[in-house]
């Protein structure tokens, strides 16, 4: 049954930048590595071959959706060339000409996204007639009721990054660009496709057209393979005045677009808290519009303490003449599994994670958390021995000087400046997944129940949902390898969200599926919660979208 909902995938980006036989590579084939290369992507987590390709898709019980639209960054293309570019199109299909655009500023994001989005239109009619998939807009009205369909998968489509409006060449850091002006050039368009939601910024620096502080996502591996200090965050500073003209632009929209606080650093998601309060005095129309963060963990703990308590230690370096400021958090334990060894659980502390406030703010908002598919982002670390942890977080994060000197230098956090069936056998490191996966779960459930006061039949189940960044160069959690392996979720929450709900150690006072007597909850009210985390709550955001969020 096609009735699972996905807050963020990519659908058509790997074939967008792919080459067989001096063409794109057909929607009917999947992204895949061969021989050494093949090797290497494993080693890097199989971030390359296809996870959610049209193929993949048609074969899975995905019915709804929202599909990113991305241009490609020239932090990116800067030194892919040297890693990668030795491999033949048949072991790595990459259009290295389509690369070298990028990499030789030939272009604008504005054009790259132009070109992308064309690439979708050209393919409207093949992706309905042979893989059954459609896409919805508040500007052309589906006919009939998508949400009663069971033979579609339905999909929106998202903006990650607002470089996307950029309309420099790029790099070309001394331009004026007009983002606002790039975005209604798409969206007052009745024949354009129409934006869901946008995130304002995504992994890089983008010189031409700073918007806010971005978060470190790359590790080392990524950093490895793609090598540019560009995925460095040094420039943060909340969100500049071209970042708020932007998101004025977007809320006062006749058909508004989200905005998606992932990827934005910690400041700057809390500065664009308050600047959407102060707009809603202005324009209270606005306040209607949620917040999202649409394919991200948490870090289990509140950003005060995290700040004040100092559970982090703090330094900066010096690479090339420039200052890299960088916190190490310390591991936050958040529960165990059944295994006699390696049975600890960890969080991943990094600040693009959400912090317990930004929970909180998202739910009072009448917003959705998607919750990513990427091991990394849950927690995993390594792949072996992963139960066991030193002090200190393995990796530590680059942090915008401002930012870092506001709050992370002198540890202040000032608030005034930002405002049920039987399972299939599954590995150790499996079952180490899907906890953390359930741990994400439960744990903003127990927020929302502890921070807020819930009226009638909301709870804080109302406002999660997957958002799994497949084809977006993840390290999909075991089992889900991609896509077409979601439909096995449904059981496996079942079965192992009670169980995490015992075991987990944050808020550990608030029992999920116990009442007040601490007896189980009926086995129908897991159901239904696993419902609306997979399938409902993403279909009532779609209704509401086509209803232009009134």
């Amino acid at each position: 049954m096609k009735n699972i909902f996905d807050f963020h995938f990519h659908l058509l980006f790997k074939h967008l930048i792919s080459i067989k036989d001096n063409g794109r590579l057909p929607l009917d084939s999947n992204f895949k590595t061969k021989g050494l290369m093949s090797a290497i992507d494993e080693f890097m987590g199989n971030a390359f071959d296809s996870q959610s390709s049209p193929q993949m898709v048609k074969n899975s019980q995905l019915g709804y959706g929202v599909t990113a639209l991305m241009a490609m960054e020239y932090a990116f293309a800067e030194n892919i060339n040297g890693f990668f570019k030795g491999f033949s199109p048949s072991k790595l299909p990459i259009n290295w000409s389509f690369v070298d655009r990028v990499k030789n500023r030939e272009t604008t994001y504005f054009d790259l996204f132009k070109e992308e989005i064309a690439y979708y239109q050209s393919n409207f009619t093949n992706l309905e007639k042979d893989f059954n998939i459609r896409f919805i807009s508040r500007k052309q009205k589906p006919a009939g009721d998508i949400f009663s369909s069971q033979q579609y998968t339905y999909l929106a489509f998202s903006v990650e990054g607002a470089h996307n409006f950029s309309d420099a060449k790029i790099r070309e850091s001394g331009a004026v660009t007009d983002p606002g002006k790039c975005y209604r050039e798409i969206q007052d368009d009745k024949n354009q496709v129409d934006l869901f939601s946008i995130n304002l910024v995504h992994l890089s620096e983008i010189p031409e057209q700073h918007m806010c502080g971005f978060a470190q996502a790359l590790n080392g591996t990524a950093q490895t393979a793609f090598r540019s200090e560009d995925f460095i965050p040094k420039s943060g500073f909340g969100i500049s005045d071209k970042g708020k003209d932007f998101i004025r632009s977007v809320f006062l929209h006749p058909y508004p677009s989200l905005i998606d606080v992932k990827h934005m650093s910690v400041f700057s998601r809390h500065k664009f808290y308050q600047f959407r309060k102060e707009l809603g005095e202005q324009h209270p129309e606005t306040l209607r519009l949620p917040i999202i963060s649409s394919h991200t963990g948490f870090t289990f703990s509140s950003i005060k303490d995290f700040v004040e308590q100092k559970n982090y230690r703090s330094g900066f370096r010096y690479v090339q003449g420039k200052t890299i400021c960088e916190i190490q958090a310390k591991n936050r334990y958040i529960g165990k599994t059944d295994f006699l060894l390696n049975n600890k659980l960890f969080a991943n502390p990094w600040t693009i994670n959400l912090f317990d406030e930004e929970i909180i703010e998202i739910m009072r908002s009448n917003g959705l958390i998607g919750i990513s598919m990427d091991q990394r982002i849950l927690g995993a670390a390594k792949g072996t021995a992963d139960g066991i942890r030193p002090e200190y977080f393995k990796d530590p994060e680059a942090i915008p000087l401002y930012e870092w000197r506001k709050w992370f230098k002198e540890g202040t956090f000032d608030l005034k400046e930002s405002i049920t069936s039987s399972q299939e056998y599954k590995t150790d490191r499996q079952i180490r997944h899907i906890y953390l996966l359930c741990a994400h779960i439960i744990y903003a459930v127990r927020l929302g129940y502890a921070e807020m006061n819930w009226v009638g039949e909301r709870s804080p189940w109302d406002h999660i949902c997957i958002g799994s960044d497949y084809d977006g160069l993840i390290n999909p959690i075991n089992p889900y390898d991609d896509i077409t392996s979601i439909g096995k979720l449904r059981n496996d929450l079942l079965v192992y969200l009670p169980i995490v709900d015992k075991r987990l150690e944050p808020l550990k006072e608030i029992k999920v599926f116990q009442n007040k007597d601490f007896e189980p909850i009926k086995e129908n009210y897991l159901e239904e919660c696993v419902d609306k985390f997979l399938s409902e709550n993403g279909k009532k955001f779609l209704k509401r979208y086509l209803n232009n969020w009134n």
